[in-house]
């Protein structure tokens, strides 16, 4: 089950640092962000772009380990957008927590995934093209991918590199425009359940299904087996967002389109 909330109406005040922004634009008191991933599953998806003017500010914000990984991208576009996908994961996280910013200890397993200290708590992240999306629950391992709509012609070149059986049958009847749409969608879920089980793309797609709001196994890795169900979530017009988390849980998903103007 998703509920969806999409914030950000009226008037803004000015923010005198990025905390400040990140707390404005979200408009929700910490303890409730806190509850619904307590609960359930805390979803978010940002535009980066909106967020631009707060990008030295992002910088500032991050651990040694994060700037290093921003560093090595080479296009400063890409270094941007990765530095502010991370300090608004660190501002996200610091809210449900009830931490400062810099003292969250976000690890990095091997695959680069994000993880927290002794597993009480999971999240995961993802960004493309100018969006940042983040989850976070105590229930048990979690994971989101968004893309871009533009991309759905290239995810269809590739199909056969993304079709389980059980995926072919439900999606023969669709052709052009909807059937890239569609293989585009099932991408993101597999994306979502991969970074659940922790592997990446270890796992080939075409090796396992991933049809929405129905328990499947998580493949590979340590989480190998557990159950995990699949949810679509709201990231606007032009994009495809999918999660992965327990079965049963509410995911509670926000769009913050933008923050207060920067000082």
């Amino acid at each position: 089950m998703v509920a969806n909330r999409q914030g950000l109406a009226g008037p803004q005040p000015r923010a005198g640092s990025l905390d400040d922004a990140f707390v404005q634009a979200i408009a929700t008191p910490a303890g409730e962000l806190a509850a619904r991933a307590r609960a359930g599953v805390l979803a978010m998806v940002f535009d980066l772009d909106a967020w631009r003017a707060w990008r030295p500010a992002a910088r500032a914000l991050l651990d040694g380990a994060e700037n290093a990984r921003v560093e090595r991208l080479r296009h400063a576009a890409h270094r941007d957008a990765l530095a502010m996908t991370y300090a608004l994961h660190r501002l996200l996280l610091a809210r449900v927590l009830g931490q400062a910013p810099r003292e969250v200890a976000i690890q990095r397993d091997a695959k680069g995934c994000p993880r927290l200290p002794d597993d009480h708590w999971h999240t995961s992240l993802s960004h493309a093209s100018g969006h940042a999306a983040f989850c976070v629950s105590r229930h048990g391992p979690v994971g989101v991918d968004l893309e871009p709509v533009a991309r759905a012609a290239e995810v269809a070149s590739i199909e056969e590199r993304v079709l389980h059986p059980d995926d072919a049958a439900r999606l023969a009847t669709l052709q052009g425009v909807a059937r890239g749409r569609a293989l585009l969608e099932l991408w993101v879920r597999k994306e979502a359940l991969l970074k659940a089980a922790g592997i990446g793309l270890e796992c080939d797609m075409e090796a396992f299904p991933a049809p929405l709001d129905a328990p499947l196994p998580l493949p590979g890795g340590r989480m190998a087996g557990r159950p995990s169900t699949l949810h679509a979530v709201d990231a606007g017009r032009g994009w495809v967002c999918a999660l992965a988390c327990p079965p049963g849980l509410v995911v509670s998903a926000m769009r913050v389109d933008g923050p207060p103007p920067a000082p």
